[in-house]
């Protein structure tokens, strides 16, 4: 198989999530694991918004503990992205013999060409391997503290949503509340009325990534008092769908300058500003970064680190 074919192959099926867990896991009773896990969830942001260069480099310590072979094919794969073929293999011959043989990394070693007698005495690959199960449970022998990184906790940029939209839960139950007194004053008249965005009901579809179904919703008019909340979830379906413009997160933060959604708007338009070339990008993030307290403050400013 072709290196670059199966970095490709490694980056969509590897169970970036469960790896994830696993090391959140470790980070319970291992501080040092707790700082990786922290790391780890850094390279994952910067390899959604498609920064191989970066999240290579950073996920290299990680690499160096004792972990499931599932990383080292992540790294493999991340270098590939990064730097290409040559690069990879040389990552691929710093690995231990027993990390070489093992046999999650067998396509690496046939991309490579790489013989197993080349890999020392039997007997040294084999204990080796029983230490390297897939999750091991043998406890982990003290390692030096890593580089501190920002606290960033989801995996993807999807998974990050999730975790905002709970936060925006009490906020969106708040909103529904003082609807239902707006509508409790109301006169009920038999014409018809334009439609109304059931607010939660969108907020349900976007946690569960249906799109689609959101965007149908969010043709009708927003009720009373949920302008900005309306205005926000326009915003985020049409990023998802790729219909949204630079223009229109700026239009909203003009809109709605003390907004709640203000610092997820303009991570939005940071991160397209970016794609297109855009230098303002520079300014757009380092606002976001500006925003302590927020969710993407942490994640903007190791972006703007990595340039």
């Amino acid at each position: 198989m072709d290196v670059r074919t199966l970095a490709d192959r490694e980056l969509t099926e590897l169970p970036l999530i469960d790896m994830t867990e696993w090391l959140v896991r470790k980070g319970e009773h291992d501080p040092t694991f707790r700082l990786v896990a922290n790391e780890f969830g850094v390279v994952m942001t910067l390899l959604d918004h498609g920064y191989y260069s970066e999240a290579s480099e950073r996920i290299v310590p990680l690499l160096g503990m004792k972990v499931p072979a599932a990383f080292h094919r992540l790294g493999l794969a991340l270098e590939v992205k990064a730097n290409g073929k040559k690069a990879a293999k040389r990552r691929f011959r710093s690995l231990s013999p027993a990390v070489m043989n093992h046999a999650d990394l067998t396509d690496w070693r046939a991309a490579f060409k790489w013989e197993v007698r080349w890999l020392g005495l039997p007997a040294a690959v084999a204990l080796a391997l029983a230490a390297l199960a897939f999750w091991p449970d043998a406890p982990t022998p003290p390692v030096a503290p890593v580089t501190e990184a920002p606290e960033v906790v989801t995996v993807t940029e999807d998974e990050a949503l999730a975790k905002r939209l709970e936060e925006l839960e009490q906020e969106v139950a708040r909103l529904e509340q003082e609807n239902e007194s707006l509508q409790a004053a109301e006169p009920i008249t038999e014409e018809a009325a334009p439609t109304e965005v059931p607010l939660a009901e969108v907020e349900s579809l976007v946690s569960d990534k249906r799109y689609e179904e959101a965007d149908a919703l969010l043709d009708g008019k927003a009720k009373a008092g949920q302008e900005q909340a309306v205005g926000f979830y326009r915003l985020l379906v049409d990023n998802k769908l790729e219909q949204a413009d630079i223009s229109d997160y700026a239009a909203y933060v003009e809109a709605y300058p003390e907004s709640g959604y203000r610092a997820d708007v303009l991570w939005m338009k940071g991160i397209a500003e970016k794609k297109q070339g855009d230098a303002a990008y520079r300014t757009t993030l380092a606002e976001v970064a500006a925003m302590e307290g927020t969710y993407w403050a942490p994640i903007a400013e190791s972006v703007l680190s990595q340039e």
